[in-house]
């Protein structure tokens, strides 16, 4: 039985995971979708409910086809976008502006038919690996569903709520009139992307708001939240385990800041408890939840996620995050 890694081959913690699983005795594969369709192929039969992951080059695997059913875990870092399709040459641009004409239609322009095929190409491609990524018998660590859920940090809160984690004062929408009063009732707001892929950063507030407002979310929806003044600490779930650290940082967001550091600390037992519930209501094996603490204790939840890194975690603290991880990924219950 294999285990999938999700993600570049070069990515260092993709790495990483491969020489831990290596050492364990556990036979793995490679699976970079960026490249799904050269160096690596499905082939899905719905009747017989299976399929086969076929393999250009045994370094992805040792074997040049694993079946779905002989996947026992697969491990979700990263999925990579395919890449674009080369703009067509001018002779083929014109070939297509006379298939068009000979066949009665209105030429497209070459870039927008383009972009607009390589959308549909994308969208194929996702589609076959939906075949694997929902393969039942498979345990995602983690599954496709968990990794929706991170995009749509609005629902994650809402989840946490419901178990009973404190949820910062939040705006999510672009309707600008609610914004302008959420923005008035705050002392200090932060600005976030709803689904995520940016640093937070603070809301500069003004006495007038509104028309601000009106151009920003007439652009796009967005995240406020009231800032909570505290520290940042993440703790690492891994099944039933909570590995917590403290980050410490001058910048509003830790990751803008290179001189962040980072130390083990405690959390207290029903915080941990907590996050355990909220990693599995969530349909996760494992994450990384991100709280605010605030100066008199209080844990405040922000998101949970399902493919953190956590290579640096390591190596500035010791905390052994891959034993447990390759623990799950090789439990066969």
């Amino acid at each position: 039985m294999h285990v999938a890694l999700l993600g570049s081959e070069q990515d260092p913690q993709i790495q990483h995971i491969a020489k831990a699983l290596h050492q364990n005795n556990t036979p793995f594969y490679f699976a970079n979708t960026q490249h799904f369709g050269s160096t690596w192929k499905i082939s899905y039969d719905p009747d017989f409910d299976d399929g086969l992951i076929h393999f250009n080059s045994p370094s992805l695997c040792d074997q040049p086809r694993v079946t779905f059913s002989n996947t026992q875990a697969a491990y979700w870092h990263e999925y990579l976008p395919g890449i674009p399709l080369k703009a067509p040459r001018d002779n083929a641009k014109n070939d297509a502006s006379a298939d068009a004409q000979t066949q009665g239609d209105r030429p497209h322009d070459g870039e927008s038919t383009l972009l607009e095929n390589a959308g549909w190409v994308e969208q194929e491609r996702a589609s076959t690996l939906l075949c694997w990524f929902s393969y039942g018998d498979i345990k995602w660590v983690n599954s496709i569903d968990a990794v929706r859920s991170h995009q749509c940090k609005p629902y994650q809160s809402r989840i946490a709520g419901k178990l009973g984690a404190h949820i910062p004062y939040t705006f999510v929408g672009n309707a600008p009139e609610v914004a302008s009063q959420f923005c008035s009732n705050m002392r200090d707001v932060i600005y976030k992307p709803v689904r995520g892929g940016r640093t937070a950063q603070f809301v500069n507030k003004q006495p007038n708001m509104r028309p601000l407002l009106n151009t920003l979310l007439g652009e796009r929806p967005v995240t406020f939240q009231k800032y909570i003044a505290g520290v940042n600490v993440r703790s690492y779930v891994l099944g039933n385990d909570v590995l917590s650290v403290q980050i410490d940082s001058s910048e509003l967001d830790y990751r803008n800041d290179d001189n962040a550091s980072i130390s083990v600390t405690l959390v207290p037992s029903d915080v941990k408890q907590l996050a355990i519930k909220i990693c599995k209501a969530l349909g996760m094996h494992w994450c990384a939840i991100d709280w605010r603490k605030s100066a008199k204790g209080k844990y405040f939840f922000l998101e949970a996620n399902p493919s953190p890194y956590f290579l640096k975690v390591e190596n500035d603290t010791g905390l052994d995050i891959t034993e447990k991880l390759v623990a799950l990924l090789v439990k066969t219950s």
